[in-house]
C-alpha cells in the first residue's frame, strides 16, 4: 500500500543564503511566512522604537536556519542587510512606501528597487577615533547586543512627538556608539549609558557633528538613503528607506 501524500511536506521548504557584508558570516534563511506577518502586525500601532526593534529581532530569529545564529551578535548594519534580504525573498525587490513632501505638504508613493541600492563593505572593524584634543572618543561598530543593553524602552517616554522621538533616538544612538573616552588622566572604559548620554548632550555642537560624521563614515551594507522627487511640485531630496514592521506588509 502506497504512503498517503502529505502536502505539508512541501510547505515553506525554500531556503536561501547570503553573506553578511560586515562579519562575512554566511546565513541560511527562509522567507517570512503569513503566520510571522500576522504576529508582526500585532505591533502595527506600537510607537516605541525599542519594542519595534524587538519585534524585528523575533522575525529574524524565526527566519534564520543557521545553527548557532544569534541576532545579538549581528553588527547593526549586518542586521539591516539581513532584513533587506529577507524582504526581497519574501515580497520581492520592489518596495513602495509613503512620503510626505516638506514643500507642498502632499503625500505620494515612492517606489524603489532594493537590488539597485548602493553597497558598501566593512573595511575596518577597529574603533574609530574622534580627537577633541584633551578628550579623545573611541567609537565602536555597534552590534545588536549593544543597542539592546543601552537603548531601553524607558528612555522613550509616552506621548512624544515624532520630532522628539527622533531627537532622543539620535542622542541614544550616538551615545551607544561610544566605546571608551581618553583624557590626560587616563582611559575611561565600561562607561554606563547615563554618563554617555550626559557626554553627548553636553558637548558643543561642533564636536557633536564630528561624532555624527564619524559614525556615518562607519556605515556599511546597503545604502538606505534614497533620492525622491515629489510628483506634485517636483521638490527633490534624499530620504532614508524605512525599515520597520510594515517593511514586510
Amino acid at each position: 500500500m502506497s504512503e498517503k501524500p502529505n502536502f505539508l511536506d512541501y510547505v515553506n521548504v525554500y531556503e536561501f543564503e547570503c553573506e553578511l557584508p560586515g562579519s562575512k558570516q554566511k546565513v541560511k534563511f527562509k522567507p517570512v511566512t503569513t503566520g510571522q506577518i500576522k504576529k508582526l502586525l500585532t505591533y502595527e500601532n506600537e510607537t516605541n522604537y525599542v519594542i519595534q526593534e524587538q519585534a524585528l529581532d523575533d522575525l529574524i530569529s524565526s527566519s534564520v536556519l543557521s545553527e548557532g545564529f544569534s541576532s545579538d551578535e549581528l553588527y547593526i548594519y549586518d542586521r539591516m542587510y539581513l532584513l533587506m534580504e529577507l524582504r526581497k525573498k519574501t515580497k520581492g525587490e520592489i518596495l513602495e512606501f509613503k512620503i510626505d513632501c516638506p514643500k507642498c505638504k502632499s503625500q505620494s508613493i515612492n517606489r524603489v528597487n532594493l537590488d539597485e541600492l548602493e553597497m558598501k563593505q566593512l573595511e575596518d572593524v577597529n574603533d574609530q577615533l574622534v580627537d577633541f584634543g584633551d578628550v579623545k572618543v573611541y567609537l565602536r561598530h555597534m552590534k545588536r547586543k549593544h543597542q539592546k543593553r543601552d537603548i531601553t524602552p524607558n528612555l522613550f517616554p509616552k506621548k512624544l512627538t515624532s520630532t522628539q522621538q527622533g531627537y532622543i533616538f539620535q542622542v541614544l544612538f550616538h551615545a551607544c556608539a561610544i566605546n571608551k573616552i581618553e583624557t590626560p588622566k587616563g582611559i575611561d572604559e565600561n562607561i554606563d549609558m547615563k554618563n554617555r548620554i550626559f557626554f553627548i548632550e553636553n558637548i558643543p555642537m561642533q564636536q557633536m557633528e564630528m561624532i555624527k560624521n564619524t559614525v556615518e563614515s562607519m556605515e556599511f551594507g546597503w545604502k538606505l538613503e534614497n533620492k525622491i522627487q515629489c510628483p506634485h511640485c517636483g521638490h527633490e531630496e534624499s530620504e532614508e528607506i524605512p525599515i520597520q514592521q510594515n517593511f514586510f506588509g
